[in-house]
C-alpha cells in the first residue's frame, strides 16, 4: 500500500500503519545545487508517502534588526529583486510537483535568524519531515555541516534529512 509507514516502537514489535506519517514535508530552498537535490528527493518521498511539499526561502535582512526609517534604499530594492526571482524559481518548481500529482506551496520570509524562522514555520505548519541541503566541504572542514543545517537536526521536532 503506497501510503503506509512501518513503526518499531521495540523492534519485536515492528508494524505497518495506514496513514503513512508522513503528510507534511518542508524544504529550505536557497536556490544552491544542493537544495535544487533535497526537493528532489522530497519529491520523491511526497510522491511515495501522497505528502504535500512547503517550499521556504528564508531571505536574510539586517532590516528586520533596525527601525523602518535606517533602511538603506539599496537594500529594499536588492530583496524586493530576490523575492521576485524566487516567486519565478517557485513557480518552476510548483509545476514540476504538479506533473507528479504532488501538492506544494511555497514561502518567503524575511528574517535576521534563518533557523529560529525555519523552526518556527516548521512547528506551526506542523511538519513531519525536513528534507534540506547541507553545504559539502573538502580538507579538514569536511566533517562539518552549514550552521544552519546543524541548527535544525539539534533543535526539530521531527527527522531531518540532510542531503550533500
Amino acid at each position: 500500500m503506497q501510503d503506509t509507514q512501518i513503526v518499531c516502537p521495540a523492534m519485536p514489535e515492528c508494524r505497518e500503519v495506514s496513514p503513512s506519517l508522513i503528510k507534511h514535508i518542508l524544504v529550505p530552498f536557497d536556490e544552491s545545487q544542493i537544495s535544487y537535490r533535497a526537493f528532489e528527493l522530497a519529491l520523491d518521498l511526497a510522491k511515495k508517502y501522497n505528502s504535500k511539499i512547503s517550499l521556504i526561502t528564508v531571505i536574510y535582512s539586517s532590516i528586520m534588526s533596525s527601525s523602518f526609517l535606517d533602511m538603506a534604499s539599496h537594500q529594499t530594492i536588492i530583496e524586493r529583486n530576490k523575492i521576485k526571482q524566487m516567486q519565478s524559481l517557485f513557480q518552476v518548481l510548483h509545476k514540476t510537483a504538479e506533473r507528479f500529482g504532488v501538492k506544494t506551496k511555497s514561502d518567503l520570509i524575511l528574517s535576521n535568524h534563518i533557523s529560529d524562522s525555519l523552526l518556527a514555520f516548521s512547528a506551526q505548519q506542523k511538519v513531519d519531515l525536513i528534507v534540506m541541503g547541507t553545504r559539502a566541504r573538502e580538507g579538514p572542514r569536511r566533517f562539518m555541516m552549514g550552521s544552519v543545517a546543524i541548527e535544525l537536526v539539534q533543535r526539530a521536532k521531527c527527522p531531518v534529512i540532510l542531503v550533500k
